[in-house]
């Protein structure tokens, strides 16, 4: 879970006649989404029935997605980061809910790969290194070029 947002009452002094909270449920790829979501319902069903007053509203949820790092794609983006940087590739998991669902549903492989820091993305502070965008161009044109080209 990822926390969210809390929400309640007008004053410190105050009994909050409402409470409101999120939860934000990342689902990884060796989850089901419907088994998961079940859990989720059935938590708050039990809630209910022991005089919990709840409504439960689902904002958005999809499946999530996953790649092997044995798979000829992921196999051909390490190389090229390797080549490229002189370090390893490290894959790791991204928690965000990105367009990789989309091809995962249709067995496309595909990575959240690019210039930018994951520590920092999509936050206040967010920031791409200049100096990373022609080696990331790099990267991705020599993956391309050993997926596609002559073997």
């Amino acid at each position: 879970m990822m926390g969210g947002e809390c929400a309640g009452g007008t004053s410190f002094n105050l009994v909050p006649s409402t409470c409101t909270f999120t939860v934000d449920r990342r689902i990884n790829p060796e989850e089901d989404l419907a088994v998961e979501k079940r859990r989720l319902i059935e938590l708050s069903e039990r809630l209910r029935r022991q005089g919990v007053d709840l409504d439960v509203e689902i904002f958005q949820e999809a499946p999530s997605a996953g790649v092997g790092d044995g798979d000829p794609v992921a196999v051909a983006l390490a190389r090229s980061i390797e080549t490229v940087t002189g370090k390893r590739a490290v894959f790791e998991m991204c928690p965000g809910l990105l367009e990789n669902r989309w091809y995962a549903r249709r067995s496309v492989p595909a990575f959240a790969y690019g210039p930018g820091l994951l520590t920092v993305s999509h936050g206040p502070r967010e920031f791409v290194p200049l100096k990373s965008i022609p080696a990331c161009a790099l990267i991705y044109a020599l993956t391309a070029v050993r997926l596609l080209g002559p073997s």
